[in-house]
């Protein structure tokens, strides 16, 4: 059981296929079912990979209250209703998918590589597919349970892939817990780097819950409501750091942003000229300036 939101489990346990790259021990999945497996609840892994989930469910004597899946056996995440193949909506589901493209899995773990295994697609394709199985799972999940994503993060030329934050934000549901699980044993441990490198040993179990009317048009409903406060909140940021550095009329502010206005799929210039007459701005003498 979870006692901390930052664990480690040097042994991994025999927990799953050991040289199934990217297998995680089962001893996280076991600590996630004592804290959110209802009694006699239904557990689901739509992603089974290695075989860990399988071990554990065996494990604890849980596996006539167990369900797994993946691209490898037929089931594909991507196209197939998650519901319908469990039969049922589950009291907590575990899901660990590919760090974008770091494993190959699909030709390489198994099988010919599929068009629709996440581990093979472009960054923009694994976000989209990524935000398509969340909502499956999601649906998938009963009202008050659980569905829960291990994902660590990326470095790709020089980049920081953060996808554990990227999953924070496509996910449906509220994040209500956040579990940093150390890395061990990792095959970039052993490679030597030319310049000196800050090697990522940590994933993240995100942990969400569902909610009551949670699915797919409630949440692109709420992605739509919040487009139009953070576009007013990124202009009232905008606005205050450009007055930060000297006061502007209106016409020269708009002549400044001028090229914005006509590529925003938002009315730029009303926002602007509605937020300056804000509590935040004031105007003397015909410029404006931080109230």
């Amino acid at each position: 059981m979870f006692n901390s939101s930052v664990v480690s489990y040097p042994d991994r346990g025999h927990f799953g296929n050991s040289q199934y790259r990217g297998n995680t021990t089962g001893k996280i999945i076991i600590d996630l079912i004592d804290n959110f497996l209802p009694c006699d609840g239904l557990f689901v892994d739509p992603a089974v990979g290695g075989g860990t989930t399988i071990d554990v469910v065996n494990h604890l004597c849980i596996a006539n209250r167990f369900a797994g899946f993946d691209l490898h056996s037929g089931f594909n995440l991507i196209r197939d209703d998650l519901t319908s193949a469990v039969g049922q909506q589950a009291d907590l589901i575990f899901f660990h998918p590919p760090y974008g493209g770091m494993i190959h899995y699909s030709g390489n773990m198994w099988g010919e590589p599929h068009k629709d295994d996440l581990s093979r697609m472009s960054e923009y394709d694994f976000e989209q597919a990524l935000k398509l199985a969340l909502v499956n799972i999601s649906d998938a999940t009963k009202a008050g349970g659980h569905y829960a994503v291990l994902i660590g993060n990326q470095r790709k030329k020089g980049r920081y892939l953060n996808w554990s934050s990227m999953t924070e934000q496509l996910a449906p549901d509220p994040l209500v817990e956040e579990i940093i699980k150390c890395q061990h044993n990792c095959v970039s441990d052993n490679r030597q780097y030319a310049k000196p490198l800050i090697r990522i040993n940590h994933e993240k179990l995100l942990i969400f819950k569902k909610g009551q009317n949670t699915n797919a048009i409630t949440d692109l409903e709420g992605i739509l409501n919040g487009m139009s406060e953070t576009f007013m909140a990124n202009i009232l940021v905008m606005l205050k750091r450009l007055f930060q550095c000297r006061d502007w009329t209106q016409k020269e502010l708009f002549d400044t942003l001028a090229h914005l206005a006509k590529s925003s799929p938002y009315e730029l210039f009303p926002a602007i000229d509605y937020l300056l007459k804000t509590e935040h701005f004031k105007m003397i003498d015909g410029r404006y300036t931080l109230a």
